[in-house]
């Protein structure tokens, strides 16, 4: 398994800005990198592969109803 880099550049932030609709003035964006690489280190940290699985997936229908 490839390993990822920990850091998140500043074109990323603008990019998850952009897609969340927010508009971040560019004097910020270093500061919200931050807040993003700070976040983002546990998850990045955590290999699922430990973690036993309790229920399982759920499953979705794309016809919808209820399955009752």
């Amino acid at each position: 398994m490839a390993e990822q880099t920990p850091d998140v550049t500043l074109d990323e932030v603008k990019e998850r800005a952009r897609l969340a609709g927010l508009a971040i003035p560019p004097n910020r964006l270093p500061r919200l990198r931050s807040f993003l690489v700070n976040a983002l280190r546990p998850i990045r940290a955590l290999d699922s592969r430990t973690i036993r699985t309790v229920e399982p997936a759920v499953v979705f229908d794309p016809k919808g109803g209820s399955g009752s």
